[in-house]
């Protein structure tokens, strides 16, 4: 998920083994953020939050990992880890609602109940 998101800072990593293009000494700029770099979460929590809020979610004023939202009779409660989402909804059509939206913006890959 980190790689859906554009690095806000220019960040430099070292060339993977194996993977040195003009010297091994050269230096690889990202263009995108990298998952184990500080930078990288910070982006990719940016990123997720405009996301939720593009789809009408607000943020726990207590744990700003949880956002909700109630649309007519369904309450929806999505919890964040890092780039894991659980989601807690009343309905199977909200479920199906709160995934069709996100992979509207990210390739998800739904791992099946808690």
């Amino acid at each position: 998920m980190f790689l859906n998101s554009d690095s806000s800072y220019e960040v430099y990593i070292e060339q993977p083994k194996g993977f040195e293009e003009g010297g091994a000494d050269n230096v690889w700029k990202l263009k995108k953020t990298l998952y184990g770099t500080m930078q990288g979460a910070h982006d990719w929590a940016k990123n997720l939050n405009r996301t939720f809020e593009g789809h009408g979610y607000y943020r726990s004023k207590t744990d700003l990992q949880i956002r909700s939202r109630v649309i007519g009779d369904e309450l929806m409660i999505m919890l964040i880890w890092t780039d894991d989402i659980l989601g807690a909804l009343l309905t199977i059509k909200g479920e199906i609602q709160a995934k069709d939206e996100l992979q509207s913006s990210y390739e998800i890959k739904n791992l099946g109940n808690a």
